[in-house]
């Protein structure tokens, strides 16, 4: 048995609040497409000021060119696995169920 993917929603409301809203509808959006799929996900919204504080998220350091180059623009953005797949808006479902996908335990 595989261990549940690991979904992390890199959030900057704390920087902006009226990112905020973006939050919520990305999240709603990521269990639909996780229901859509039949996959498990630890699924965690985590500050970009949490995730500078922590060595548990120095995976994210990936996406700070990005946000050198673009600032608040690239947000939110989500991360699988410790793996940057989105950035800069909130996705379809569709395009959601594309990326976890990628995830799917092959086993039977």
């Amino acid at each position: 048995m595989t261990e549940k993917m690991r979904v992390i929603l890199l959030s900057f409301a704390c920087c902006n609040p009226k990112l905020a809203v973006h939050d919520q509808q990305y999240l709603k959006i990521i269990q639909e497409a996780l229901k859509r799929t039949g996959q498990e996900a630890q699924l965690d919204l985590v500050h970009v000021t949490e995730a500078m504080m922590s060595k548990r998220y120095a995976f994210m350091s990936e996406i700070m060119p990005l946000f050198d180059k673009y600032g608040s623009a690239i947000a939110p953005a989500i991360f699988v696995n410790e793996k940057l797949e989105l950035f800069g808006g909130v996705p379809t479902v569709e395009k959601l169920v594309e990326v976890f996908s990628k995830y799917r335990d092959p086993s039977p």
